[in-house]
């Protein structure tokens, strides 16, 4: 099952002091959505840690040190670091959270549920790094381009998590928001964020698309060889769409077009 994982991006200071990092700011990144977002800003010499999951962009797991996995990072080598500011995702990292936070550390948590409370989250990354003027003007570029896609019109959408057992990203979750806002209709409507269904269930709702980001179409079709006639969506880049960052207004171009691909492949 692959995490979701969550968050977004900003860059550049001018000699005013409220736009410059706080002296001696040491920042650690548990979350690779945040890391994108720290080095879209130009806040990449405040970052000091990031996890082994923080792939993007490709010089940061080059130019910095991990401290382990998404979900249980190393207690030591964050100690080593020495941070002054450590900015999780929230979701699946509770525990790690706790300890650093009953140890005395400055953690902030950034786990947006939609498109607009990732662009306060990206402003309010820019603040606590000196980065607002490059965070506004990342905020402004991603709300221009999202008003540039196309929508698609009338449509149905599951979006499979995990294959099997099968996980389903309900319309509580950040990418069942992204999935809104182009037009598609997310079909698990649950009380939880990441319910299991049963193929059944799935067949009977009849959602005319299933967005993969667990599995592979021949995988997918390989475990569920009923579910035949809704349109299956696998982006080239699973990160990012599942990951609320700067690059999620690519991640929804992407979706939409190959909908539309799929509609005319019908």
């Amino acid at each position: 099952m692959r995490i979701l994982i969550f968050l977004s991006a900003f860059v550049i200071a001018s000699g005013c002091s409220r736009h410059k990092a706080p002296e001696g700011l040491r920042v650690v990144s548990l979350s690779p959505g945040i890391t994108e977002i720290i080095y879209a800003i130009g806040a990449q010499d405040a970052l000091y840690g990031i996890t082994s999951h923080c792939t993007w962009p490709p010089e940061a797991l080059r130019e910095k040190e991990s401290v382990g996995d998404f979900s249980f990072p190393s207690m030591e080598k964050i100690a080593g670091i020495r941070p002054s500011l450590i900015l999780a995702a929230g979701d699946g990292q509770g525990k790690a959270i706790s300890h650093l936070t009953n140890a005395g550390y400055n953690v902030r948590v950034f786990h947006p549920a939609d498109i607009s409370e990732l662009f306060r989250h990206i402003i309010e990354i820019g603040r606590l790094t000196g980065k607002e003027k490059k965070a506004s003007e990342l905020v402004a570029d991603m709300k221009k381009d999202i008003r540039s896609i196309p929508k698609v019109k009338n449509k149905s959408v599951f979006i499979e998590v995990c294959p099997q057992p099968l996980i389903a990203a309900s319309d509580k979750t950040f990418l069942s928001s992204v999935c809104e806002i182009i037009g598609l209709k997310n079909i698990a409507v649950f009380k939880d964020s990441y319910p299991g269904v049963n193929a059944e269930w799935l067949i009977r709702q009849k959602p005319d698309f299933i967005l993969l980001t667990g599995s592979s179409e021949e995988e997918f079709r390989a475990l569920h060889p009923y579910i035949k006639n809704a349109k299956l969506l696998r982006p080239s880049d699973i990160d990012i769409i599942v990951r609320p960052g700067p690059r999620i207004t690519r991640g929804m171009r992407e979706i939409y077009y190959l909908a539309e691909d799929a509609e005319k492949k019908q």
